[in-house]
Parts: C-alpha cells; sequence; structure tokens
C-alpha cells in the first residue's frame, strides 16, 4: 500500500466520520486497524482480479456429479 493509498484511506475516514455524527468509535477503529493492517501486509486479501484462480474450476468437469443424483 503505498503512502499516497494510505492518506487517501485516512482522509475517507476522516470524512465519513466527520459527516456522520451515528458513526461510533468502534467503527472508526475498525476502519483504521483495517488501514494499518492493509499498510503493514496483515491483511488477508480477497481481490478477486486473478482471471487463473477461476480458471481451474470454470473448465472442470462437473458432469460425473450427476450419477449422484440417482
Amino acid at each position: 500500500m503505498t503512502l499516497q493509498r494510505i492518506i487517501e484511506e485516512l482522509e475517507n475516514i476522516i470524512e465519513q466520520s466527520a459527516d456522520d455524527e451515528l458513526i461510533e468509535k468502534d467503527a472508526i477503529m475498525e476502519a483504521l486497524i483495517d488501514v494499518v493492517r492493509n499498510a503493514k501486509g496483515d491483511s488477508l486479501d480477497f481481490d478477486m482480479e486473478d482471471d487463473d484462480h477461476f480458471s481451474s474450476w470454470q473448465e472442470t468437469d462437473f458432469s460425473s456429479l450427476a450419477d449422484l443424483e440417482d
């Protein structure tokens, strides 16, 4: 995570918490923790941009599973 991206994330948190009085401390803390974890590389990455990830199961022939229905 670049310094510019960290700043953008923090500015977003500041903007959202300043604009909404109903946002509680826990939500702000969770958002800050997420930024820190992302910056340190400790977060789980669920980005699904990798097309190779999907090709493995999309190309699998599941026709043999039809035999299990009987």
